[in-house]
């Protein structure tokens, strides 16, 4: 059953991957890519540092007996998220494959459980990071005062305090592993904006301010959270991007070509992914050959 799973995944991700690169279109794909040239390297350089500290957090939350490498970490990110980006609710697929993945490190509940702890800590953060959007962007003090109360709040709310339960135990229990890894998620988003304001340079030199960066990026965490379930995003991070472009007094069709930079970023570390979860499951699915020389007997 486990390979027959495996081996659909595989095919499936495959398939999807392949009908999000139609739907977007390899002309509109290309053209994209023309217009920041060379700088599309500093692109996947810079996404690559903000996958390792993902993946650096992920690692950070196992403090028992069991340990999780950076390697091993950082491969099965990749598997993960390349799922949840092709397939539609991917990320019911994609954030199982992660632990699933580490199942010869430890036992598949321990390490779904530090992706739970993962995710808490990042959501901490995307709180102050949207904070830190709102203070640049909110039109009046009014909306800001109420915002900043909204968010105040959230934590009381009894679904957002059993989802945070874990990380206030592990904080109390190891703040320095804490503070480690709420570092790692702020760097995950800084790094998200500084790759968004070379973009900008690339695309739009006079509208390439950090102001801008933060509110595509801050944008761009809002879409990716809400619209999980859309496969690759297809025209939802268009659409958003051409939004706050208009706001920024920036070109919507800037906006839009940064999205699309963007998600030939998120393809490449999808095709990427891809190929771990091929990789995988060929190594896995491959049948055993065992070679026996029976002995020889003379007939009597």
């Amino acid at each position: 059953m486990k390979r027959a799973i495996a081996v659909g995944s595989t095919v499936f991700g495959v398939a999807a991957f392949a009908y999000a690169l139609s739907a977007i279109g390899l002309t509109t794909l290309q053209q994209a890519i023309a217009r920041i040239g060379w700088g599309f390297a500093a692109i996947l350089l810079i996404s690559s540092v903000r996958e390792v500290a993902k993946a650096a957090a992920w690692a950070q939350t196992f403090t028992g007996a069991h340990r999780l490498s950076l390697v091993d970490a950082f491969r099965a990110r990749l598997a993960g998220e390349a799922l949840t980006t092709v397939i539609p609710m991917g990320f019911v697929v994609g954030e199982p494959t992660k632990a699933h993945y580490v199942d010869d490190t430890m036992p598949f509940a321990t390490a779904f459980g530090g992706l739970v702890l993962e995710f808490a800590f990042y959501l901490a953060s995307l709180a102050v990071f949207a904070v830190a959007g709102l203070v640049l962007f909110a039109p009046n003090a009014t909306v800001l005062v109420v915002a900043l109360v909204a968010v105040a709040l959230l934590p009381t709310m009894k679904p957002v305090r059993r989802a945070l339960a874990p990380a206030r135990r592990f904080v109390t229990a190891t703040p320095r592993r804490a503070c480690a890894i709420f570092a790692l998620e702020a760097a995950y988003h800084g790094l998200g904006i500084i790759e968004t304001y070379i973009v900008l340079r690339f695309l739009a030199p006079a509208g390439a301010t950090w102001t801008a960066a933060i509110g595509f990026e801050v944008i761009n965490r809002a879409v990716t959270l809400v619209f999980k379930m859309v496969p690759i995003r297809v025209g939802v991070d268009e659409a958003g991007a051409a939004l706050i472009a208009t706001r920024l007094a920036i070109l919507p069709s800037t906006g839009v070509a940064l999205a699309l930079v963007r998600k030939m970023r998120v393809l490449f570390w999808t095709a990427l992914g891809l190929l771990v979860v091929a990789v995988r499951t060929f190594r896995r699915c491959a049948p055993t050959r065992t070679f026996c020389a029976a002995p020889l007997h003379k007939s009597a």
